[in-house]
């Protein structure tokens, strides 16, 4: 009898292990059922969520991840050399243009900025230090540093003043004293006169449509006071016509050679000041070669002639600061 109740008690045991083997194969079985036929998981950009929104006429707008653009601002300021002895020696920047490539729309946004455009501008002390910033005109903001990076930097931060805080992470400037080397390197750019250059050069007259030599192009672009109406805002025009022309003709030279970049950057870079570094630059310059070129973009506004100080001041609509920034930074997700 006691040998019988052994048999029983053993095979109730091991019906109970079975039990619970059965029972615990069952439900791992489920959870992998639910795992793989669950809701899908979608994996999202920490970058894209950490990127702030903005509100605009009833849109909401998220930045774009700064790992999909590369903004840099190219300046061209009003020295005929780079001695620089100290801070505010830098000259103030003639030329401003803000290009914004996008990587993912593979699209080069660009905006031509107006010197003369009234925004906050960082403001030193005896020492050189920052000590706040001062609404002034937008070209001055070059002058303050004590390096050409430094000029850099504070014209980059005035730039992003004005236009909502967005990101100006790279920049690169020359000396307009160059701009007949970058003429030269270029080729020669092709524009059509519509002032009268004529005392400075009897080819120059209005009509003609000229590639300007490495003279002409200096002509074209610094000449101010006795061409036109002698203000900045004609000499902007051509600022807009000769960079247009010059930037249609390095596209087609970027595009026509895979060591273009590197052969510009070579001849260029004596006469440029970037936080760019030279293989950064050159990859920028063959992926922004294969992209589309937007319109060169320009905000409207009023421009003011300040009598007593004797200078001119633009105030930007803020439609016409919103609509390249949400273009150019953002997407409406909305």
């Amino acid at each position: 009898m006691r040998d019988m109740h052994k048999v029983h008690v053993r095979g109730l045991v091991i019906a109970i292990v079975a039990l619970v083997v059965v029972v615990a194969g069952l439900i791992i079985y489920q959870q992998m059922e639910d795992e793989s036929y669950g809701e899908p998981t979608t994996t999202v950009d920490p970058d894209f969520l950490n990127t702030p929104t903005i509100t605009y006429e009833g849109h909401t707008y998220r930045q774009k991840p700064t790992s999909s653009i590369t903004p840099i601002l190219l300046l061209g300021y009003d020295k005929e050399t780079d001695e620089q002895k100290g801070f505010r020696q830098g000259g103030n920047s003639d030329f401003m243009l803000l290009l914004v490539i996008d990587h993912t729309d593979k699209t080069v946004y660009r905006m031509l900025l107006n010197r003369d455009t009234m925004t906050n501008v960082a403001i030193l002390g005896v020492t050189g230090r920052k000590t706040g910033t001062r609404v002034m005109q937008l070209t001055l903001a070059h002058n303050f540093g004590a390096t050409p990076e430094e000029n850099n930097d504070y014209a980059a931060e005035a730039v992003s003043n004005l236009l909502e805080g967005v990101p100006i992470d790279f920049s690169l400037s020359m000396n307009m004293g160059s701009i007949s080397e970058f003429n030269r390197v270029l080729g020669g750019v092709t524009v059509t006169i519509q002032d009268d250059f004529s005392a400075e050069d009897p080819a120059m007259v209005p009509g003609a449509t000229l590639t300007l030599t490495d003279e002409q192009a200096y002509i074209f672009v610094r000449s101010r006071r006795n061409v036109s109406d002698g203000s900045n805002v004609s000499r902007m025009g051509r600022h807009t016509e000769y960079m247009t022309a010059a930037i249609d003709k390095l596209y087609d030279r970027l595009k026509g050679s895979a060591s273009a970049a590197n052969d510009l950057y070579n001849e260029m870079s004596p006469l440029l000041h970037t936080n760019m570094s030279k293989g950064r630059l050159i990859n920028e310059m063959n992926r922004a070669a294969t992209y589309t070129l937007d319109a060169q973009y320009e905000m409207e506004g009023e421009h003011v002639r300040d009598e007593k100080h004797n200078y001119n001041e633009f105030y930007p609509t803020e439609e016409s600061i919103m609509t390249w920034v949400l273009r150019a930074y953002y997407r409406q997700v909305d």
